[in-house]
């Protein structure tokens, strides 16, 4: 008969968690000086608990003492583990397979149920296995028989129909005690002739093969061991051709209105745009592949060239996740060409020179000429290249200690900032000029500009009722053009009298004879008096902001505030103006802050740390980072769409200074699903949802801090009014 229900072990099973494992080991250890256990000592202790992996590993019998190192192990575990594990090539395919096959899926490990969980929800759906069964579920570990009969027992299956899939010995040994058929996968470091000792259908060196028929012995009869006879070997699982209907899951409504919306701004674009076209085509084939409705005979046609793309997209995966390898330490003993000191390493123990200290050739001396200008080292390169391709796990990495082989956030984001002027200098330099454009030169020019092409199409056109229409346009240009002349005038005489009144101070200041500084004096006060006639001229000049609610009394409040609010601006302009050192601060700070790309960016960083920080607050999840962490985080995104502000740039053909990026919102969009997919190891479909919630919260906060401005800005009028 054929199997119902697979049962599996998880590490080195479905799973490759050795580098985490390792990893947590090895801090453990070294805490408590165990640094001569190595690597492939401690892989060997993979299945077991993880007081008996200790006991092994350090020869430490006290209970309190392996208590200790397994709460130390977890803690170590919550930073290192999750990220440090990945899915075997084959495993997701193969329990589709199964799974669409109508078999029973589930999980038996040593380890801790929510760890396992935490993994597989970012690639299968919450209720795609059918039990997990971790440590924390059994009383003893294997190879005691309670956690495998306790899954059966909830499945309601026999134990003829089940086949537990283990890498170990000990694997092996569970199945034998639980009566249930075993088989074998060379994952780990369990060879194929240790498990081959215990009773086994099959010793596999890979899941799929699973999946296979299975041939009958040429002789007719089934294969058995003299010392460890087979224990009732069936067939291979389901075969293609017997397999059940596929039990297709419904899809959602939320998945419909994504999809429809995608459709509807997909026509709503046009040619103008097949993002959205595209969108709509890979969101359609993505739900009919998740939710199994996809017939089987199309899958298997695209199967073979699809399943080679499959298996280079999941190494590119497990190469994203893992990053870039700290090298190991050499073993070699190096003389140190600074110091002279005799050590082995990959640096001086004395002076911290690195052993790779070449002879300047021109393959590493342009590179020390760019660091000698621009202060980059080696990690400027590497955090570049991880920014554009794996952004979140490098994001983990940083916040979780790996330093060493990135460059800092902040020193990031000043360098793209500069070189994104750069960029901007060479593709549109008339951008940085925005400032002027405002100028009433320029708007003269343009308004004349306009009038010349207005009176063109006069010239054109036969309709009467068009050329009235042009004409009544033109006469509106030619009042705006006296405004400005008024204006110009206006300023003009103002900073004449500005001018006249500095060098009358300074004489003033000069002059030691009482009459003549009377006189001055009344001549600076006239002055006053007349800027003081121009400024009021100038202010009625502007137009009245009405805003009609339907309430006197709130129109009279909105009122008195916009008067207050200008005559305290003109009090304060004319006060800085009056002082030399605020005026040139202010120049300063203006000129500074204008078009200044790191500076907007920075001031957005605390804003999308404290949205984010609400968004992804969950009391289940175990990744968390504290507000100052988010900063950080915040700040590397920042530099990842700055950086790609940068290379779309000279595709534009035109620079926008004034906002913080050059990507239209919905890009910006998707690089913070992708780097939040990244950091926090969500499903696509979670991620979606949170950082649309990360914006909606954003949105709140923006809203809340301009409540705040105006608070403030009502108060200092107030206060200027009061003073001034």
């Amino acid at each position: 008969m054929s199997y119902t229900t697979y049962l599996f072990d998880f590490d080195y099973t479905l799973a490759d968690s050795s580098r985490g494992i390792v990893t947590c080991f090895r801090n453990v250890l070294n805490q408590h000086g165990y640094t001569d256990v190595t690597d492939e000592a401690i892989k060997r202790t993979i299945g077991k608990t993880l007081e008996e992996s200790f006991s092994i590993l350090t020869g430490v019998t006290d209970a309190d003492k392996l208590e200790g190192f397994r709460n130390e192990y977890r803690k170590e575990a919550d930073t290192h583990m999750t990220i440090n594990t990945v899915l075997f090539l084959e495993t997701k395919s193969v329990l589709l397979a199964l799974k669409d096959a109508g078999a029973f899926i589930g999980i038996i490990s040593t380890k801790y149920r929510f760890r396992i969980k935490e993994l597989l929800d970012q690639h299968f759906p919450g209720n795609f296995f059918n039990i997990i069964v971790g440590g924390e579920d059994v009383k003893a570990a294997k190879p005691s028989p309670e956690g495998l009969l306790f899954a059966i027992k909830q499945l309601h299956a026999t134990k003829a129909e089940t086949l537990y899939i283990g890498d170990s010995t000990i694997d092996a040994a569970t199945a034998k005690a639980a009566g249930v058929d075993f088989a074998g996968v060379t994952h780990g470091v369990t060879t194929a002739e240790e498990l081959s000792k215990y009773p086994h259908w099959k010793i596999m060196s890979s899941l799929e093969e699973l999946l296979e028929d299975n041939e009958p012995p040429t002789n007719g009869k089934q294969p058995t061991n003299d010392k460890h006879p087979v224990s009732n070997p069936p067939p291979a699982p389901i075969p293609p051709a017997s397999r059940t209907p596929r039990k297709r899951k419904m899809i959602n409504i939320w998945q419909i209105l994504i999809l429809a919306i995608l459709l509807w701004l997909s026509f709503e674009e046009g040619e103008d745009s097949n993002v959205f076209m595209w969108a709509s085509m890979l969101f359609l084939w993505y739900l009919l592949t998740v939710r199994r409705i996809v017939p089987n005979r199309v899958l298997d046609f695209i199967s073979p060239w699809w399943t080679p793309c499959k298996i280079r997209l999941r190494a590119l995966h497990i190469k994203m996740m893992r990053g870039k390898q700290v090298p190991v330490a050499s073993e070699e003993s190096n003389t140190c060409l600074n110091c002279g000191t005799v050590y082995t390493g990959s640096y001086c123990n004395r002076c911290g020179q690195s052993r790779n200290t070449p002879r300047y050739r021109l393959s590493n001396a342009f590179r020390n000429i760019l660091g000698g200008f621009t202060n980059i080292d080696n990690g400027f390169g590497r955090t570049l290249l991880d920014l554009l391709y794996r952004p979140g796990y490098m994001i983990k990495d940083f916040i979780a200690g790996k330093r060493i082989l990135y460059f800092r956030p902040f020193q990031t984001l000043f360098v793209l900032a500069a070189l994104y002027i750069m960029a901007v200098q060479l593709v549109d330099p008339d951008a940085l000029k925005e400032k002027e454009k405002d100028s009433p030169e320029v708007q003269r020019q343009e308004i004349i500009i306009a009038r010349e092409q207005l009176q063109q199409k006069i010239e054109e056109t036969e309709d009467p009722a068009t050329k009235k229409l042009l004409n009544l346009t033109i006469e509106k240009l030619n009042d705006q053009l006296d405004d400005i002349e008024a204006e110009d005038s206006t300023e003009i005489k103002k900073q004449g009298f500005i001018t006249a009144r500095k060098q009358l101070q300074k004489q003033m200041k000069k002059a030691k004879d009482p009459a003549q500084k009377e006189v001055l004096a009344q001549t600076i006060e006239s002055i006053n008096q007349s800027l003081e006639i121009l400024e009021a001229a100038s202010t009625k000049k502007k137009p009245n902001i009405v805003i009609k609610t339907g309430d006197n009394d709130n129109e009279d409040l909105i009122d008195d505030i916009v008067e207050s609010s200008l005559s305290a601006s003109n009090k304060l302009e004319k006060f800085i103006q009056n002082t030399p050192f605020l005026q040139k601060v202010w120049n300063l700070l203006h000129s500074w802050g204008h078009g200044n790309k790191a500076f907007l960016i920075i001031s957005t960083l605390p804003l999308f740390a404290l949205a984010t920080l609400m968004a992804f607050w969950r009391k289940k999840k175990k990744i968390r980072y504290n507000l100052t962490e988010h900063v950080f985080v915040q700040a590397y995104i920042a530099c990842q769409i700055l950086l790609l502000s940068i290379i779309v740039l000279p595709f534009n053909g035109k620079a926008a200074v004034d906002d913080l990026y050059e990507l239209p919102v919905l890009a910006i969009f998707a690089l913070f699903c992708l780097d939040y997919k990244q950091l926090y190891g969500y499903s696509w479909w979670r991620t979606f949802w949170t950082t649309l919630l990360m914006f909606f919260y954003s949105l709140i906060l923006v809203v809340i801090f301009a409540i705040i401005v105006v608070a403030l800005a009502v108060a200092i009028v107030q206060i200027l009014n009061l003073l001034l």
